[in-house]
């Protein structure tokens, strides 16, 4: 996770953690190709809620709506959305929050430079909103960022990437998607306030308890590469599972698993390619059913185990600047 970015999801959250989680990467089994590799450089992206609520204010809400239709959620001026909100039927609260590889603290922050040992002009860069701060500015809820997710490297040799079993560091030089995965934004959909009000805990959130079957958004200037993905919660079983190094965080998330988040149509090229998602200029719905693991049989994709919305510029052969706004996020009942 961003605030920066996040912890591993569901943890006490230092508030504002901003702090990246494991990163990690995909297969690499098909070289660099942006969109076409089987580089996941995905999953590090957890990123912590800004400030887990810091704000107490709660978001603006809407200021009109209709019970049982679609729900548009807009955040406060710090960009917290609070359960307490004017038309939040569907029970999301949580912070938006900035996140990139070389910023955070807590469980896999800074991966970029403690991890891949690469300098910070080297890793993702994040211009706005100011990454060192617990809280994302917006006016009206429009969530608006701007940086550069840089080139990925090949590994160092020493660095805790090179020494870690990872799929994109073995043999070395290998190429450090594992450390390098880029820079997005995205909140948390079910957290609990933090200090002094609460304790930071972001906790799953079921969109079948509210009859939600996706979401849609508007996005003004889309990047070329962007994955719109869903961190989620593990089960023992699949945290055990994983290869080469097993998921040992507590709690264990996809943020920590070598195949990254759940993220749309991740299956569009086949499997462990990881592909853009098929964003485009304006509005966009993501429906449940065209959610995919990025890997299959890794883990199981759950809905009921969502933990939060990220939108994920990822690394690749090229440093890839970015600068797009995302606003009316919904929730839809009805496509």
């Amino acid at each position: 996770m961003k605030y920066i970015l996040r912890t591993s999801v569901l943890i006490t959250a230092v508030l504002a953690s901003m702090g990246l989680t494991a990163a990690c990467s995909g297969d690499d089994s098909s070289g660099d190709d942006d969109d076409n590799a089987g580089t996941g450089g995905t999953s590090a992206t957890g990123g912590t809620s800004a400030t887990g609520g810091t704000s107490a204010m709660g978001g603006t809400g809407n200021t009109s709506c209709t019970p049982g239709g679609n729900t548009v959620l807009i955040p406060n001026d710090t960009g917290w959305i609070d359960k307490t909100d004017l038309c939040n039927d569907v029970g999301v609260q949580g912070a938006w929050y900035p996140y990139g590889d070389q910023y955070g603290t807590g469980n896999g922050a800074k991966k970029c430079l403690t991890w891949g040992n690469h300098m910070p002009s080297e890793c993702a860069q994040i211009m706005t909103p100011d990454p060192n701060v617990m809280a994302f500015p917006n006016i009206n809820g429009a969530m608006h960022t701007a940086g550069t997710a840089e080139k990925v490297l090949p590994c160092i040799e020493g660095s805790k990437a090179a020494t870690t079993p990872t799929s994109g560091c073995n043999p070395l030089p290998g190429t450090d998607y594992a450390s390098m995965w880029g820079a997005g934004i995205g909140f948390d959909l079910n957290a609990d306030k933090g200090p002094p009000e609460g304790t930071g805990m972001k906790s799953p959130w079921d969109p079948a308890m509210y009859g939600i079957v996706g979401i849609r958004f508007t996005i003004v200037n889309a990047p070329p590469k962007l994955r719109v993905e869903f961190p989620m919660l593990l089960t023992p079983a699949e945290a055990a599972a994983d290869t080469p190094v097993p998921v040992t965080a507590v709690p264990p998330t996809t943020d920590d698993h070598s195949a990254g988040a759940p993220y749309w149509l991740a299956q569009k090229l086949g499997d462990a390619k990881y592909p853009a998602s098929p964003v485009v200029e304006g509005v966009n719905t993501v429906l449940w059913t065209e959610v995919q693991v990025p890997k299959l049989g890794v883990y199981t994709w759950d809905p009921a185990r969502i933990l939060g919305i990220q939108w994920h510029v990822p690394t690749g052969s090229m440093a890839s600047p970015y600068d797009f706004t995302i606003k009316d996020v919904t929730f839809v009942r009805t496509p």
